[in-house]
């Protein structure tokens, strides 16, 4: 063997990672894989702990744990929520980073609070870029995920890629920071806009006598299929599983977040206000389940009756 053939490839550099539930547990352990030792955190120590002990990563009891780092990953429920995790524990991360380090937030947040929280790092010396992500826990799980990344800087963002890069390949770029975000957030919209129109159409149908998995073969063969349709409607909302994993509470938040962002671009969407009227009032109804189990509350609404004219 040549001595050129036996040098090895350099260490790749370490990576933080924040938020350790359903999606980021996988995805940890895909970077992990692909050879980054992993700096870990979560709010719950136990799920810190076990994930470092299965990826030989190490498992971050403070800020300072995290200097050592190239970039960190944020997996976290809201925007709120990230700000906090990187700015408000024991003063701050970023006062531990070196000048560069980049924070890739692949949460669904939302796109204008985004923008601020880039202001904020910036000022710290440390570059945000947005990459959330679509496509759910299997995906995550095996590394094909769609990852929609947008970014200011494009130095920053060629140290995000090979890490995003880690988690999947499927990368497509937005635009500027908040573009990715934004997107997310619009994509959540459309898929949820079919889940509600979709449920609506079974109601209906099985009132009238129609088979609902039949339905779901028709929609499927013909104008009505969508990804909703193939790949939830009969696994989870005719089969009553209800167990497609992704809560009723984050898709309320994510089309949320689409209609404030039609609100801030002056655009009146009346989809998006009835799609996410009709999630929130879900998610009151029934709580923060699986959002297939919505179905469980809009097939028992009734439409009021119509009142009467007289005439005379």
């Amino acid at each position: 063997m040549s001595e050129q053939a036996s040098e090895q490839a350099p260490a790749l550099p370490p990576v933080g990672f924040i938020g350790l539930g359903t999606m980021g547990a996988p995805m940890v352990r895909n970077l992990a894989a692909a050879g980054y030792p992993v700096v870990l955190h979560d709010a719950d120590p136990a799920a810190r702990d076990r994930l470092a002990e299965q990826t030989g990563g190490t498992a971050a009891s403070g800020p300072a744990d995290f200097a050592p780092v190239a970039a960190i990953v944020t997996m976290l429920p809201t925007s709120r929520i990230v700000a906090a995790a990187l700015l408000d524990w024991d003063g701050g991360i970023p006062a531990h980073l070196a000048p560069g380090t980049v924070v890739i937030d692949m949460s669904s947040s939302d796109p204008t609070e985004t923008v601020l929280l880039g202001e904020r790092l910036a000022a710290a010396g440390v570059t945000l870029v947005d990459a959330p992500v679509s496509g759910g826990v299997l995906r995550a799980e095996d590394g094909t995920l769609s990852i929609m990344l947008g970014g200011d800087d494009e130095d920053a963002l060629a140290r995000a890629v090979p890490v995003v890069e880690a988690m999947s390949a499927r990368i497509f770029r937005t635009g500027r920071l908040g573009s990715g975000h934004a997107m997310k957030a619009l994509n959540n919209f459309v898929a949820a806009a079919a889940t509600t129109a979709a449920c609506e159409a079974l109601i209906a149908g099985e009132r009238f006598g129609l088979d609902q998995q039949t339905m779901v073969d028709v929609f499927n063969a013909s104008t009505g299929q969508s990804w909703v349709s193939s790949n939830v409607l009969g696994q989870h909302v005719v089969s009553r599983t209800f167990g497609s994993g992704f809560a009723l509470g984050l898709y309320a938040k994510d089309v949320g977040i689409a209609r404030h962002l039609t609100e801030a671009m002056d655009h009146p969407a009346p989809v998006c206000h009835a799609v996410s009227a009709a999630l929130d009032d879900a998610l009151s109804a029934v709580g923060d389940v699986d959002h297939t189990r919505a179905m469980t509350h809009w097939e028992h609404l009734t439409t009021a009756p119509s009142p009467t004219t007289s005439r005379t």
